[in-house]
């Protein structure tokens, strides 16, 4: 369950891993064309620039950035960025450490996705929060999450500073997407009430000592 936990809570940095290898310029173009799909309100081209934020392909690294970025998705309804970001929230990288929005989000995917590897993910990463939190806010935690609903977002201005000037439309987020783990462009969780679930409790300080040292010193896990 543990390697189980670990493939999805870095299936971000590892979606951006497979596409590293380009030059910085095709890179930055790829980028770019994700930017625009994203800052139309399309939440997979969003989970897509968290991840390239995450990794630093495509745009200066910043974690501040990708939360921002997991966060819309997440908002959406984007089950594979709330996942990631209720790991965010876990380990307080971008933002603070907050125990019970973790909670919140992994609880969201642990009822209401589809996608076997996240509900696992999510009910492992439920069984380390529990060690950490009480019952009280546990029960805070249940409650956010069963009041939440997805928001479709509008386009926005760009806020990203892509170049505007000779860009090509934007494509499909889905075919831009390189070949990784389950995605949730057929996945975006219709909120339904909250069930208990819980799984191993664990130490996430551990369970991030798994990921190879390769894979956490390029994607500051």
């Amino acid at each position: 369950m543990k390697r189980a936990f670990l493939a999805i809570f870095c299936g971000a940095a590892l979606l951006a891993n497979s596409i590293a290898y380009a030059d910085a310029v095709s890179d930055r173009e790829m980028a770019d064309r994700y930017s625009q799909a994203a800052q139309s309100g399309d939440s997979e081209a969003q989970f897509y620039m968290g991840a390239l934020y995450s990794s630093g392909v495509g745009r200066p690294r910043s974690d501040q950035e990708a939360f921002r970025w997991f966060s819309r998705a997440a908002d959406q309804g984007h089950s594979h960025a709330m996942l990631v970001l209720a790991g965010l929230y876990a380990i307080g990288r971008g933002t603070s450490n907050d125990n019970l929005a973790a909670y919140k989000w992994a609880y969201i995917v642990s009822v209401g996705t589809r996608v076997e590897e996240f509900r696992n993910g999510a009910r492992q990463l439920i069984g380390v929060l529990e060690t950490r939190m009480t019952q009280e806010q546990i029960n805070q935690a249940k409650a956010d999450a069963g009041s939440w609903r997805a928001v479709r977002t509008q386009a926005k201005p760009a806020t990203d500073n892509v170049r505007q000037d000779s860009q090509p439309p934007a494509p499909a987020a889905s075919k831009q997407a390189p070949s990784a783990p389950a995605t949730s462009s057929a996945d975006s969780i219709s909120p339904q009430g909250p069930r208990s679930s819980s799984i191993k409790k664990d130490d996430m300080d551990a369970i991030l000592e798994q990921v190879p040292s390769g894979l956490r010193k390029r994607f500051g896990f």
